[in-house]
């Protein structure tokens, strides 16, 4: 059951509570919005979004607005288990952006998305083996060393699973970031739906992740499918996520956690009563 929350978007709705560990990300149907509120939360920029922009209005938002306020990075596009090595090009235009704006995590995914002929735009899920491992160390290795600050990489949700995986996904992670130094991006919401797809225990799964490797959560909606649950980023957080997040942030410790809404761009009332909601509980 999901948390139910006002439907009035009248200026009472729109206040933040308190500054706490909780935030969105920036998007541009919301500007006005954080325009206007006096002291802003945490805010995530998506890197795809502006990095490639010289100029125009979403630079000049996004710029407006992060000069208020503590921000973190999140990216889609750098390919990070890709066998035929970065690109190079989309690396330094991500430093470009974190050079700018110097936020407090940037962070992609565990996974891969293309080779060199085709683009899926999806995060595809990798097999966790010593050979991936070697492969997914020197390709953070590189991308630290273009950027000059940390990388955090970040738990993907999955709907399948590779035989020859002789690791659990966090047990693969906690390798990468003792061999690289490197951060995690926990996201909350994917630990529950890849749990509940592949039939472990989700604080389990959590309770190995290495806390000092932590420095950033994700938390967002998902949607219930016929035997699966499918990471759709369109709906508010439901109870149970809510459960584990607070879960985590006893266990883990206090991060930044940014609540993502992205297939269904949120009425912005609904971003602050999660936002305020989540400070709550923390």
């Amino acid at each position: 059951m999901n948390v139910s929350f006002p439907q009035s978007n009248s200026d009472e709705t729109l206040s933040i509570e308190k500054i706490g560990i909780f935030g969105a990300g920036l998007r541009a149907a919301h500007y006005s919005f954080w325009h206007e509120i006096k002291e802003l939360p945490t805010l995530e920029i998506m890197a795809d979004n502006y990095m490639y922009l010289k100029g125009g209005p979403g630079l000049y938002h996004m710029r407006r607005i992060t000069e208020r306020t503590s921000t973190v990075v999140h990216g889609v596009g750098l390919n990070l288990a890709s066998a035929f090595g970065l690109n190079k090009e989309y690396c330094y235009l991500l430093k470009n952006l974190c050079d700018s704006i110097q936020p407090k995590v940037v962070s992609d995914h565990l996974c891969f998305s293309a080779n060199p002929t085709h683009n899926s735009f999806d995060l595809l899920p990798i097999p966790f083996t010593s050979v991936s491992l070697n492969l997914l160390c020197e390709n953070v290795n590189i991308i630290q060393d273009i950027l000059k600050r940390q990388f955090s990489i970040e738990n993907i949700s999955s709907y399948i699973s590779y035989n020859e995986s002789t690791y659990s996904e966090i047990e693969f992670i906690n390798e990468i970031c003792k061999r690289t130094g490197c951060g995690v991006l926990l996201d909350v919401n994917n630990i529950y739906v890849s749990a509940f797809n592949h039939g472990y225990d989700h604080k389990k799964e959590i309770e190995k992740i290495n806390p000092d490797y932590v420095n950033q959560y994700h938390i967002a909606g998902h949607s219930k499918m016929d035997d699966y649950l499918f990471d759709t980023h369109d709906s508010l957080v439901c109870d149970p996520v809510w459960d584990l997040m607070k879960w985590a942030l006893k266990n883990i410790g206090s991060r930044p956690v940014i609540i993502e809404r992205d297939d269904d761009i949120a009425p912005f009332h609904e971003i602050i009563y999660e936002i305020n909601y989540g400070n709550r509980i923390s």
